[in-house]
C-alpha cells in the first residue's frame, strides 16, 4: 500500500462504518452502492471532485482521513526527519526501554526529530515478562526502567500516549501475561495520569493471553489497540474479539518510507484516533 488511505466500492470494516455515521448512511462496514451514492452526494455538495473515491480530500472534509505513521527503534538508525515529514508521515512511535535495563540507543534524536519537525511523537516500552520469576507484580521493574527514559525526553502536551509492545517474552500462563501487562499498564497511568496503549498480534494473544479470566481480559480491553496484522487494505483481517477497533494498524513491517534507511514499519490511525492518542 502507499501512504495514502482511500476507501472505494467493496471495501469493508471499521473505517468504512465511520465513513458512513459521517455521511449519515447505514453503518454495516459494507462500502456498497447506498454508501458509493451518498459520497457522490457529499463530493457534489462540498465541490469535490465527484467520483463515489473516499480519498484524502473526501475523508479529510468530513475530518475522517486516515493518516499514515511509522515506528522506529535503534535498529532504524540515523533517521532524516525532514524526508520523513516531507513525505506525509504525520506521527512515530519510538522504542525507548526493553526488559528492567535495557535503553534504546538514539531514542533521544528520534525524539527530537519528531518534534522538530512537527511528527507526533510517542515512546513504547518492549515488554519482557518472561524475566521475572513468578509474580506479575515484577513488571513495576519495567514501568520503572521506562518511566526514567520517558521523564529523560519528556511527555509533552501533544505527544502520544506511551505503549507496551507485547510480541516477545511471555510464559505458559496466560492469566500471569495479562495480570503483567495490567500492572505495567497501570503503573505508567498512575504515574503519567494517562492511559497507554497495547500493541499485540493476534498470534500473541490466542496463544498466551486470551484463556486468563473475564475480569482481566476486560480490564486490558479498556487500553487502546495497536494492532500488528500485516496485509494489504483498509482493515486487518486477523482481528481479535477483545477489542472492539484498532486504534492503531501496523499494516506492514517492511514499508519504504523516504528518510528511514531499509525496511520500516509503517501504521494507520485515523485522524479522530489521533487526536484520541494525544497527551492532553
Amino acid at each position: 500500500m502507499s501512504l495514502i488511505y482511500t476507501l472505494r466500492k467493496g471495501d469493508k470494516g471499521q473505517e468504512v462504518r465511520r465513513l458512513q455515521r459521517s455521511i449519515g448512511t447505514i453503518a454495516d462496514g459494507d462500502f456498497g452502492h447506498k454508501t458509493n451514492i451518498a459520497v457522490q452526494d457529499y463530493q457534489q455538495i462540498k465541490g469535490l471532485v465527484v467520483d463515489g473515491i473516499a480519498g484524502p480530500q473526501t475523508m479529510g472534509s468530513l475530518g475522517i482521513a486516515v493518516l499514515p505513521g511509522i515506528d522506529l527503534s535503534g535498529h532504524n538508525g540515523k533517521v532524516d526527519f525532514a524526508k520523513v515529514a516531507a513525505a506525509g508521515i504525520k506521527f512515530a512511535w519510538v522504542k525507548v526501554t526493553e526488559g528492567t535495563t535495557h535503553v534504546n540507543s538514539g531514542h533521544e534524536d528520534k525524539f527530537k526529530g519528531c518534534r522538530d519537525h512537527g511528527i507526533a511523537v510517542g515512546a513504547y516500552h518492549f515488554g519482557r515478562p518472561d524475566t521475572h520469576v513468578s509474580d506479575p507484580s515484577d513488571a513495576r521493574a519495567e514501568a520503572d526502567n521506562f518511566l526514567s527514559v520517558l521523564d529523560k525526553v519528556g511527555l509533552r502536551h501533544g505527544d502520544l500516549l506511551p505503549v507496551l509492545d507485547l510480541e516477545a517474552g511471555v510464559k505458559v500462563d496466560d492469566q500471569y501475561n495479562v495480570e503483567w501487562a495490567l500492572t505495567w499498564l497501570e503503573a505508567i497511568e498512575c504515574s503519567k495520569r494517562v492511559r497507554p496503549a497495547v500493541y499485540t498480534a493476534k498470534w500473541y494473544y490466542n496463544a498466551y493471553m486470551q484463556h486468563a479470566n473475564r475480569s482481566s481480559l476486560g480490564n486490558l480491553a479498556g487500553y487502546p489497540l495497536w494492532w500488528a496484522c500485516y496485509n494489504p487494505g483498509v482493515e486487518p483481517k486477523r482481528a481479535v474479539k477483545l477489542w472492539d477497533e484498532w486504534a492503531i494498524w501496523q499494516w506492514t513491517g517492511s514499508g519504504i518510507v523516504p528518510g528511514v534507511k531499509g525496511k520500516c514499519d509503517q501504521n494507520w490511525i485515523s485522524a479522530v484516533n489521533l487526536d484520541l492518542l494525544r497527551v492532553h
